[in-house]
């Protein structure tokens, strides 16, 4: 296990509200905008297709998440803490964030070009998420092996305190992500 050391307060710069995007274009322009700058082209266009596929699933519209920041070693995303993914005490569902985290690190494991598959996902829920308007998700990546990614989770509230933290890998398909032939 990977000593991490004390976990800092997470400082977050002011961002605007996400537009009311009517498609998945319209977002992802409006995030690699307000993303860091990709290292180049073929980063960029796995980005933009990663986006959009996030934004085009039910489930994921569903949950309501945004995508803050999405490399390949590093993402962050928000989730609005809305009554629709509530436990019956009125924090945020375990499972709502478990699928949120696996989204996202599922996403940042396919930044280095090749889809990816949960091998083991492991979330400690340490506070629960409540009194805050989101929730944070980052994701942090600590070893990319010949097939296996493994990352470092962290799930924060509006103040920077910790509420949950795990660890995720991943196996890397053989199916390149900006390939168009999608095999099952």
């Amino acid at each position: 296990m990977c000593n991490l050391g004390p976990v800092p307060k997470l400082h977050r710069a002011k961002r605007g509200q996400a537009p009311n995007c009517t498609s998945a274009q319209t977002a992802n322009t409006w995030y690699n905008r307000r993303m860091r700058p990709s290292r180049n082209e073929k980063e960029n266009a796995m980005r933009e297709k990663l986006i959009a596929e996030l934004y085009e699933n039910q489930f994921n519209k569903f949950v309501g998440f945004e995508v803050l920041e999405l490399s390949p070693t590093y993402s962050k995303a928000k989730v609005k803490c809305s009554e629709k993914i509530q436990n019956p005490y009125g924090s945020i569902h375990g499972g709502a964030l478990l699928a949120l985290v696996d989204t996202m690190a599922g996403a940042t494991g396919c930044m280095n070009g090749y889809y990816v598959t949960t091998v083991s996902a492991n979330l400690n829920f340490l506070l629960p998420a409540v009194n805050t308007e989101y929730i944070y998700c980052e994701c942090m990546k600590l070893k990319t092996g010949k097939h296996i990614l493994v990352f470092d989770i962290r799930i924060t509230d509006d103040e920077g305190n910790l509420l949950d933290s795990g660890e995720f890998s991943f196996f890397a398909s053989k199916t390149p992500l900006l390939d168009n032939t999608m095999r099952y």
